[in-house]
């Protein structure tokens, strides 16, 4: 009696398992190469300017600002800061986020390497969202410092399984912070989940939990010290706040340009920030209708079908599952869009959240495949069989959302 034959698809991602763990951290890392340098023989990699400049330029001249930790660092090398290096800071910047992305899916890998149903998971997502929807080549052409946040979120997860690693991510979300408080609203969720499931797979140890408790209790104090405290940096107007920080710049501003900086960048700084902050979006969504219909086009397409997925996705975990505080975990991690209401609202930079949400679910679950979690992994069994009762609608719909991802990531 012959044996029932597998699946190409299946039987193919068998053949590629990785013979040993260094192949599980050289094969992100090739791919992710290869992906930076054609965008850096391309020119999408550029220089900083606009907005995203006063990050670079910023000190602790005049006390602590948010944002301000890496312009502070730039100054100890430099009074004067050139457009080559900002682009040459952006380099090293994309470098860190490759080596620490690469790390974490490297450690994924290398732990379900033995086990070829969660590795045939794991693979399926890793090849569909980070090789074919390569969402990280937003972080690698934008001058954000979110690329710095996920290049040390990547860390963190790469540390966190590590019974001495897991010491030092407390530190690593402190430094998160303080380069960019958005960091609460962002990749944070990630890590605080994954805290919290330490702890739960720990049986509760004192040691686990401290580290958990910490790692929130700074993280949320700074976030809320950063605004207060820019408050107290001294300047009397925007202008000269600007003058102050862009003496530092090796190029004269336009009036123009620095008209738009006082219009529209510095006012945290001063007066009713979430007002203004408010204020200021509404007139981009409502009033600039072309990027406003682009951003609702986003919501309705791709953000609210991609909420309720995976809302439904942790529901049926918490169903199935019967420990109450794992039930809880999953509970945050439906309500992660939660955390998006506040930035939003007071910011134009939707998209940048949503891919954000997007990018910290994917690696919950992949998270979670890796953990072996039962309720996790019989919640894709389900999927997987909706998947080959529905071949042809899943074709189209993965197709679709594979472009949509693909072009969103590329600008």
């Amino acid at each position: 009696m012959t044996s029932a034959k597998k699946p190409k698809l299946i039987g193919r991602l068998n053949d590629l398992t990785p013979k040993s763990d260094l192949m599980c951290y050289l094969i992100p890392f090739v791919c992710f190469s290869v992906n930076l340098i054609y965008l850096l023989l391309t020119g999408k990699i550029t220089s900083v300017g606009g907005y995203y400049l006063i990050h670079l330029v910023y000190t602790y001249d005049h006390g602590f600002v948010a944002r301000g930790l890496i312009g502070e660092i730039i100054s100890w090398f430099t009074d004067v800061v050139t457009d080559e290096i900002t682009l040459q800071i952006m380099i090293i910047f994309n470098i860190i986020l490759l080596v620490c992305c690469s790390l974490f899916i490297g450690r994924m890998l290398t732990m379900v390497r033995n086990d070829k149903q969660r590795f045939q998971y794991l693979s399926l997502i890793l090849i569909v969202i980070f090789v074919l929807g390569s969402p990280l080549n937003i972080y690698f052409q934008d001058s954000k410092l979110d690329k710095v946040l996920w290049a040390l979120t990547f860390l963190s997860m790469f540390l966190i399984n590590s019974s001495k690693g897991i010491y030092i991510v407390p530190f690593i979300c402190i430094l998160a912070t303080l380069i960019n408080p958005v960091f609460l609203f962002c990749s944070m969720i990630l890590v605080s989940i994954a805290l919290l499931q330490e702890f739960c797979e720990s049986s509760h140890k004192i040691k686990n939990g401290i580290i958990c408790a910490v790692s929130y209790i700074t993280m949320i104090a700074i976030g809320l010290y950063a605004p207060i405290s820019e408050r107290f940096l001294g300047f009397e107007t925007p202008r000269e706040m600007i003058d102050f920080y862009f003496a530092r710049y090796d190029k004269p501003l336009d009036p123009s340009e620095i008209e738009w900086l006082e219009r529209t960048c510095i006012f945290d700084y001063f007066g009713d920030s979430f007002a203004s902050m408010f204020r200021s979006a509404c007139e981009i969504f409502f009033i600039e209708w072309d990027f406003g219909i682009r951003m609702i086009f986003l919501l309705l397409i791709a953000a609210i079908p991609l909420f309720v997925l995976f809302i439904l996705f942790w529901k049926e975990a918490i169903k199935i599952e019967e420990n109450k505080l794992q039930k809880l975990i999953f509970f945050f991690c439906a309500i992660h869009p939660v955390v998006l209401i506040p930035p939003v609202l007071i910011s134009w930079e939707f998209h940048k959240y949503f891919l954000n949400y997007f990018l910290v679910q994917v690696c919950l679950v992949i998270y979670f495949i890796v953990k072996n979690n039962r309720s996790v992994l019989a919640v894709i069994e389900k999927l997987k069989a909706f998947c080959k009762n529905n071949l042809w609608l899943t074709l189209i719909i993965l197709s679709c959302f594979i472009s949509f991802v693909a072009a969103f990531s590329n600008g």
